[in-house]
């Protein structure tokens, strides 16, 4: 492997530690000293034998209660050296086209598998956010202040539900059955779901797993 390939690698590794850091509450510390692994140590991979809190039949009938003709596109389990930390799941209408994903209406599930702190994936889900649109001071203080004002403490089996309202712009945050606040701007909606679905994302097998791509 050369040293230009070496490089991207460890790069890509370091933006994929805040990805982790949404469900997981090891020490920072810990995290950097691990940041010079140049193998791949978070992984995604498919369905795995555990006792899920929000089963698919369960998220499918929420919807319908909502009126929403939203089927399941693709999912995806995120790990940590082995650990499952959450499930993810995209639902979207049949006429959902993932090369235009930021102008349609779709909902990203994550199912929890384990505890962790709601400040936790405010801060690690902005870092992930800057590092595909870059770093504006007074913007980001406003998208980090709506996240915490939106993501509760976690517990394993917890839901977290997030709908994207395409083109009109903005978003809802639920949590298992709660709704916990609307954020009306189409810029940190695109940024936000951009964590999983940009084309840019550090979790391109994620990615492509969501979106039905094999």
């Amino acid at each position: 492997m050369n040293t230009n390939c070496i490089v991207k690698r460890r790069n890509a590794l370091k933006l994929s530690l805040p990805l982790a850091l949404i469900a997981c509450k090891l020490p920072l510390v810990s995290w950097a000293h691990m940041s010079g692994r140049d193998d791949g140590w978070l992984k995604t991979s498919g369905r795995e034998s555990w006792e899920e809190g929000w089963p698919i039949n369960q998220s499918l009938k929420w919807f319908q209660d909502q009126q929403l003709n939203y089927r399941l596109r693709g999912q995806a389990n995120m790990r940590w050296f082995g650990l499952l930390l959450y499930e993810a799941r995209l639902w979207a209408p049949d006429t959902f086209d993932s090369k235009t994903w930021a102008d349609q209406r779709f909902a990203l599930e994550l199912i929890y598998a384990r505890d962790f702190e709601g400040a936790r994936i405010a801060q690690a889900s902005l870092e992930l956010m800057q590092a595909l649109q870059g770093k504006l001071a007074e913007r980001d203080r406003q998208w980090l202040a709506w996240m915490q004002q939106s993501f509760p403490n976690i517990q394993a089996k917890d839901r977290l539900l997030g709908l994207y309202r395409g083109s009109q712009g903005g978003c809802r945050f639920i949590h298992n059955l709660q709704h916990r606040g609307d954020i009306d701007d189409l810029a940190f909606a695109k940024a936000f779901f951009g964590i999983w679905l940009d084309p840019r994302t550090t979790e391109p097998a994620l990615r492509r797993s969501l979106i039905g791509e094999r």
